[in-house]
């Protein structure tokens, strides 16, 4: 798995660019090292192709909070350890600050950990393991210039062919872009700056606070190195507080969150990071019958319930335990396909209730009812922790049983 190891499989690589694989994989970070990990142990042979040349490149525009729902995932693919041993730190539970109260995580509430780890330190070590795996061949400095069917062109003039394309090349897709893939993009009403503090002091319940401000948001919780991340995600109303002094601007709401982070004795270690727009784009997942698409490609989701690097890891394994089968031993890989986009319809769902959410617009009574009873009722509160890491269909908050307790919770609330 260490670098020599991926030193060699970059240098063979070379060499086989004419060469067919089994899968094409373009893009090697969280998706395409993830399904490349997978196809490889699956004993299919895989071209990786990342148009950066350093295996230290990494994103920067991710807040990397690896959603609950996913830690199952992370420990079949073998990811979790290793990240740990990098220095991720876990989050058990949540403490959620509404105008209600704060919604606290109950001992023993049974909805998966959290993970969260700099991209800096996860993309790497993500690109270590695929090039260390067995029939991968990571393919630095190689952009994709063009598509034919059942391959790729790169910039280099060399045409790669595989049975099945896949592309994992992020939010602003080229490959979804080469084959003329329709776009669903809709509006996003936030915008969004954090940053890195050592020695910052968390004053709220649980391990990491989340503010539900509405219509704005903030976030405080812990990183690898000991470090704190602290974000927030305002109502675009407000980007003209922003437009002088962004640090000031911040440091301002920061300093009025409701049992937020202490800061005084906290060092900044970081730049703000961030953006004043950011869409919510999605397309089909498999827009081609040789052409796969994982992570931002299919959906890039609001980042503000930090679902982004979770779906990558999810779709990639569900793609690649729908195809690689038939990629080995020559199934019906139409079929394969249909079956990986049937599991990706449980991200479409959660994209649906995230577009309205990013509208920035105020909860209705509904929204509201639930979140009040969550702050007094562990069996609500637990349903909304598992919806809120992803752990379960939207259904586990979202069902005639929950709102009828709510409702019930709220009203026995008021005063005579």
């Amino acid at each position: 798995m260490g670098t020599h190891h991926g030193c060699q499989r970059h240098a063979l690589g070379r060499t086989l660019l004419s060469m067919d694989y089994d899968v094409i994989i373009v893009g090697a970070s969280i998706a395409g090292c993830t399904a490349a990990t997978e196809y490889g142990r699956a004993g299919l042979r895989v071209a990786l192709l990342e148009r950066h040349r350093s295996p230290q490149a990494h994103k920067t525009l991710c807040g990397h909070f690896i959603l609950g729902g996913t830690h199952e995932v992370l420990r079949r693919l073998g990811f979790w350890q290793p990240m740990l041993d990098r220095g991720a730190a876990v989050t058990t539970g949540l403490g959620v600050w509404t105008d209600a109260g704060w919604i606290v995580p109950a001992p023993g509430h049974g909805v998966p950990p959290a993970i969260s780890l700099r991209r800096s330190k996860l993309d790497p070590l993500l690109r270590e393991i695929a090039a260390g795996t067995p029939g991968v061949d990571l393919l630095m400095g190689h952009r994709v210039t063009g598509l034919v069917e059942s391959g790729v062109v790169t910039d280099a003039g060399r045409t790669l062919r595989a049975r099945l394309v896949v592309g994992a090349d992020g939010h602003h897709s080229a490959v979804a872009r080469l084959a003329g893939v329709p776009e669903d993009v809709a509006p996003n009403e936030r915008f969004l700056f954090w940053a890195y503090y050592e020695g910052a002091e968390m004053t709220g319940p649980g391990d990491g606070q989340v503010w539900q401000l509405d219509p704005d948001i903030a976030v405080c919780v812990q990183v690898d190195d000991g470090l704190t991340l602290v974000g927030v995600f305002p109502a675009k109303e407000r980007l003209a507080e922003f437009a002088d002094d962004r640090l000031a601007a911040f440091d301002r709401f920061v300093a009025r969150l409701p049992g937020g982070p202490s800061l005084s004795g906290a060092r900044r270690v970081s730049n703000l990071v961030g953006t004043t727009d950011y869409p919510c784009v999605r397309r089909d997942p498999v827009p081609r019958p040789w052409l796969a698409l994982i992570g931002d490609a299919a959906t890039a989701s609001d980042p503000v319930p930090a679902v982004g690097c979770g779906w990558a890891f999810r779709s990639a394994e569900w793609l690649t335990d729908a195809t690689a089968g038939p990629l080995r031993d020559g199934g019906d890989l139409g079929r394969a396909l249909r079956r990986y986009r049937r599991a990706h319809q449980f991200i479409d769902k959660y994209d649906d209730i995230g577009r309205q959410d990013a509208l920035a617009t105020p909860p209705n009574a509904l929204q509201r009812a639930i979140r009040a009873a969550a702050v007094s009722d562990p069996w609500i509160a637990r349903r909304l922790a598992a919806f809120g890491m992803r752990a379960e269909a939207p259904s586990v908050l979202l069902n005639p049983k929950v709102v009828a307790r709510a409702l019930l919770t709220r009203r026995a609330a008021r005063p005579a």
